[in-house]
């Protein structure tokens, strides 16, 4: 479980999960900062983090060194359709094993989470 708690700046929050915790930000009419990530790019870096993972653990039987590896994910919010729009870049030398990522980032945990029918319920 994740809390978020308003700062004392404008739009700030810290947010934690057990001993980790991190500040996001944002920018509204000329009101906020850049104190950290928008809500939005933590929905992407869940995914990219995700993704890279994935990646790194279909990598860890081949005995590759998995230090090349990297998700771009990019978040387009439409009218009707949230897109995630995502890039798996390989150094050269995992190239080789590009199938075998592209397999295992796309059963990555948060990507399998976000396709499914979302559903929000407050807690009473």
């Amino acid at each position: 479980m994740i809390e978020a708690s308003a700062l004392t700046e404008p739009w700030q929050v810290r947010f934690r999960s057990g001993a980790n915790e991190g500040i996001a930000d944002t920018v509204k009419e000329g009101v906020g900062g850049t104190a950290g990530m928008r809500p939005h790019e933590l929905l992407e870096a869940a995914l990219a983090s995700c993704m890279t993972i994935s990646a790194r653990m279909g990598l860890a039987g081949t005995g590759a060194d998995d230090a090349g590896v990297s998700v771009r994910v990019e978040l387009d919010r439409g009218e009707t359709t949230t897109t995630f729009r995502y890039e798996l870049v390989l150094a050269p030398a995992l190239e080789p094993h590009r199938a075998l990522i592209e397999e295992r980032i796309a059963r990555s945990p948060v990507r399998s989470t976000l396709g499914k029918q979302l559903r929000f319920e407050a807690r009473a």
